[in-house]
């Protein structure tokens, strides 16, 4: 189980550093501005996130689609998370924003413990060469720069409000919904069919072979949606720690 490669690096070290450089420049230039201009820049990227995947799905579609590009992995999330919080305005904006902040920091916290269960050390060597392995560092890495661009320009400060409830129960409804798919297609969608920690799998696998398939995997799947559940919600009190620390050190910018 290795949680970093040197591979990881080398690309995901300077490019974050990258990132952090460009935010900054841009916070120097529109940072003082209205909303709607500091959420350009994240609105471009949410586009050019949702086209990426939409080349993904076509190329699919075109090579015999394989049920594993279904998008019911938890990194899937931000194909409709990131572009709902890039242009809607309505009633529940704040909901959908906190929420989309939050699965944000989950994914930075992957990223920064073990980024090698995110994409392997592979997809960095092959990202010139295969369109799969380019999507899979790219997607994860642009999902990076929106959340660095969140923090930098301020583009949401969730308050005191309270939006654990509806982070639960939109946490609840993606572990139903991608447990269930995994079982229905044989489809490893977020690790609920298979799981890919080794030490984790054999002790799972030995579980099975005492009790059998049935009542192993049953067991299996209910503690990995709790976790799920468990992980959004550490994930949206750590958002709520981030939110704070930035209004306290650079303000709360205008709304």
């Amino acid at each position: 189980m290795q949680l970093w490669t040197r591979e990881h690096f080398l690309q995901l070290i300077p490019t974050v550093a990258v990132m952090i450089i460009i935010a900054l420049i841009l916070n120097r230039f529109i940072g003082k501005k209205p909303l709607r201009v500091r959420m350009i820049p994240f609105q471009i990227l949410a586009v050019v996130l949702f086209l990426s995947e939409v080349a993904k799905q076509c190329l699919s579609f075109k090579e015999g689609y394989t049920l594993y590009h279904i998008p019911l992995h938890v990194c899937s999330l931000f194909i409709f998370l990131i572009p709902t919080m890039a242009f809607y305005n309505g009633k529940y904006s704040d909901t959908v924003r906190t929420i989309a902040c939050s699965v944000a920091v989950a994914l930075m916290l992957f990223m920064t413990v073990y980024p090698n269960l995110i994409y392997s050390s592979g997809n960095i060597l092959r990202f010139f060469e295969r369109f799969w392995d380019f999507h899979t560092v790219f997607f994860h890495n642009v999902v990076i720069f929106e959340f660095i661009l969140i923090v930098v320009l301020r583009l949401h400060h969730g308050g005191e409000k309270s939006y654990l409830k509806p982070m639960l129960i939109f946490a609840s409804c993606y572990a139903v919904i991608a447990a269930s798919m995994a079982q229905i297609l044989k489809t490893n969608f977020s690790n609920f069919y298979t799981c890919n920690v080794g030490p984790v799998a054999d002790f799972v696998e030995s579980v099975k072979g005492s009790i059998g398939y049935a009542a192993g995997q049953t067991i299996y799947v209910i503690i990995l949606a709790i976790l799920h559940v468990a992980f959004f919600a550490g994930s949206y009190f750590l958002y709520r720690v981030v939110d704070k620390l930035n209004v306290k050190l650079r303000g709360r910018g205008e709304k």
